[in-house]
């Protein structure tokens, strides 16, 4: 009894079900504290310094009351959250720390980490039976954002800028080539009216409820083919995005049971399903028989099989998230810039064609299940 208190214990903060939170909101929240403690966050957190109110300067009359008060903060928000404990206050908390810290000092001011900030605020205030309607919103100011700032810069509308940064900045030989054999902007332009253009298709479709499914597709395609070409994630803005999904994800309400058919492939998924599942919110049961699917499930998962099983499966698994992440961190500290760009190109595009047809097959079950209602009261 008392191993098994510990052992519950100690794979608390890898667990997501049970708490004030949807599961999906509370997994993004999570790993947002991780990448702010391997960021660094907490270690720049300082006294006032260069303060964006001045007023806070009279603090440092008391040395270290400010950054002790804000890391207090953090510590309180961050441990609580991380163990189940009055999440939503625990956010809110993390993200009081994150704007005074930012507050305290411009050197610490970083667009990324504001948004995280309010993606903390807005998940405190997000309760575990609704839509989490305010990060569609958040995320969709994020694009009309980046939007309005390049249409109010006219070196966007002539490509200049594009330019600027592929072939001097970035010194990127697939665009040198271009322009060297042409002299032309025109896939400068190109390049700025398609980057503008997506934007603006995924703000509108963020904020349209039957529309936000194509909007998570279509900023997985943009930022997957914008790091392929440039090699930029601008900081860990495209890994902050990403992650912000994790929430928008419905996460199976009742425990499923699985139904496999013996291989040995099938004994190896369900091996690697169970290790990654900690809130134990799969059952698997044997059959011998050489018929029917490899996979079946049931609940709110009956309706599929094969490979969009798997995916979905894994998808509803918080230590997937925790593997995913382990690796994108172990590539970005282990290798040089070439080398880390072509495992993070892999990454990604994986994620890509692993997460897409999830989409797409959800949106098909939609529109089937609307013509058997249709059919109905024909």
């Amino acid at each position: 009894m008392a191993t098994n208190k510990i052992i519950s214990f100690l794979t608390l903060p890898f667990k997501v079900y049970g708490t004030s939170m949807r599961p999906g909101v509370l997994m993004m929240c999570k790993i947002f504290v991780v990448l702010l403690i391997a960021h660094g966050f907490f270690g720049s957190i300082t006294d006032s310094f260069i303060p964006f109110i001045s007023s806070l300067d009279n603090l440092n009359q008391y040395p270290n009351l400010l950054e002790y008060f804000i890391k207090a903060l953090f510590i309180l928000g961050s441990t609580s959250l991380i163990l189940n404990y009055k999440v939503r206050a625990s956010a809110i908390l993390i993200a009081c720390s994150i704007f005074l810290g930012i507050l305290a000092s411009k050197p610490i001011f970083r667009n990324h980490l504001f948004i995280i900030g309010c993606v903390f605020f807005l998940s405190g205030l997000t309760s575990k039976e609704d839509t989490p309607w305010l990060l569609f919103f958040q995320l969709g100011l994020v694009y009309f954002g980046a939007l309005l700032n390049k249409m109010t810069q006219i070196e966007w509308w002539t490509g200049q800028f594009m330019h600027n940064w592929l072939s001097v900045a970035l010194e990127n030989p697939v665009y040198n080539s271009w322009y060297e054999s042409t002299s032309s902007l025109i896939l400068a332009k190109l390049m700025s009216y398609s980057a503008m253009l997506a934007e603006l298709l995924i703000g509108f479709c963020l904020f349209v409820p039957k529309f936000r499914l194509y909007a998570i597709t279509m900023i997985l395609v943009f930022h997957t083919i914008l790091f392929s070409f440039t090699g930029e994630t601008f900081g860990y803005f495209m890994e902050d995005i990403l992650i912000i999904l994790i929430a928008f994800r419905e996460w199976p309400e009742q425990p499923i049971q699985i139904d496999y058919r013996m291989s040995n492939f099938n004994n190896g998924l369900v091996n690697l399903i169970k290790l990654l599942d900690f809130d134990r919110r799969f059952t698997f049961n044997k059959r011998f028989k050489a018929v029917g699917r490899g996979l079946s499930a049931t609940n709110d998962f009956k309706f599929l099989h094969g490979k969009s099983l798997i995916v979905h499966t894994l998808l509803s698994t918080s230590g997937f998230y925790i593997l995913i992440l382990c690796l994108e961190m172990g590539i970005r500290y282990l290798f040089n810039d070439f080398l880390k760009y072509i495992f993070l190109l892999g990454l990604f595009w994986i994620l890509l064609l692993l997460l897409s047809p999830i989409f797409f097959d959800y949106l098909k079950k939609v529109r089937q299940k609307k013509l058997a209602v249709n059919h109905e009261f024909e």
